[in-house]
């Protein structure tokens, strides 16, 4: 009877979530020949050579993710503070909310369906029963809801560590193009074009900088959009420099060059900061690792002695 359930179950789970999959995709692949249709009814153009992107499966499945998740952003399912938050969360990693959150909300509500299925059915196989199998799904269940939150903290962890890294280093860079004559938009792409393969989260970010002082009038609502982006102290600093220089009109070179000196000092207390730390954190190592060893090379020789004369 527990194989009969336990086969029921898992069909119907993967039925369901090849139903999903095979929905998902039709509607997109519909919806994508549908305004193909429509474009080529308004322009009606007939050109000689051009060719048109293949959709891929991957791309239909994310399109499909953002889809589902923006339905279910757009419910009752999800409150303003939980969806907000993820925002946060996804523009400190910086990723586009507009596309992350939807992709998390779906990935979410996959995880917190597939997850108690799949440990249900491994628990049934193990031969687990009663409080445990509960426990494991409850478990489970747990696990889809948290670890999208998780994994987009972790991304929000790294992405503001290479940001907080690489600032000083871009400063240096950014006070090299001002003083060589050029303006703030053209430094700021320069330093976004020089350390793209070096670290591309400074890159993005101050390529995304550049574009939005190109795109609008008001220097001080980008500035202000750059430094919430990236949500860390030195950058809003960065921020406040560069709207003080174009509203009072100080030298740029000099201000930023005063602010690159701070950064680097920063970053050297932070070093000899977290050397200072190493003492207490190597205690439980030495402990653990190199105490047992020297006792052993020290009295190893003396103990085999003393076993050989006690017999």
């Amino acid at each position: 009877m527990n194989t009969t359930i336990l086969t029921v179950l898992l069909v119907g789970g993967a039925a369901a979530v090849l139903a999903f999959i095979a929905a998902g995709l039709l509607t997109a692949e519909a919806s994508r020949r549908d305004l193909a249709r429509r474009v080529q009814h308004a322009v009606r153009s007939d050109a000689v050579g051009t060719v048109k992107p293949r959709p891929t499966l991957g791309g239909l499945l994310v399109r499909t993710l953002q889809q589902f998740g923006q339905g279910i952003r757009d419910s009752a399912l999800v409150s303003g503070a939980a969806a907000a938050d993820l925002e946060r969360a996804a523009t400190g990693a910086g990723l586009n909310p507009r596309n992350a959150v939807p992709i998390a909300l779906a990935v979410k509500v996959l995880l917190l369906v597939l997850c108690p299925i799949l440990v249900f059915a491994a628990t049934a196989l193990m031969g687990v029963e009663g409080i445990s199998r509960i426990l494991s799904v409850v478990f489970a269940i747990a696990v889809g809801m948290l670890l999208p939150n998780w994994a987009l903290g972790w991304a929000r962890g790294s992405h503001q560590a290479a940001l907080q890294r690489g600032l000083p280093d871009a400063l240096d860079l950014l006070v090299v193009c001002t003083e060589a004559g050029l303006g703030l938009e053209s430094a700021v792409d320069r330093v976004a074009f020089e350390m793209r393969g070096s670290d591309p989260s400074i890159a993005s970010e101050f390529f995304a900088l550049g574009q939005e002082l190109r795109l609008t009038s008001d220097r001080a609502s980008a500035l202000s959009r750059f430094a919430d982006r990236t949500q860390l102290e030195t950058w809003q600093r960065l921020a406040r420099t560069l709207a003080q220089t174009l509203r009072y009109g100080t030298p740029l070179g000099k201000a930023l060059r005063s602010l690159a000196v701070e950064m680097r000092n920063d970053r050297l207390l932070r070093l000899e900061e977290k050397a200072a730390k190493l003492p207490a954190l190597m205690t439980i190592p030495m402990i653990l690792f190199f105490l047992p060893c020297l006792f052993i090379i020290v009295a190893g020789p003396a103990a085999i002695r003393i076993l050989n004369a006690m017999q």
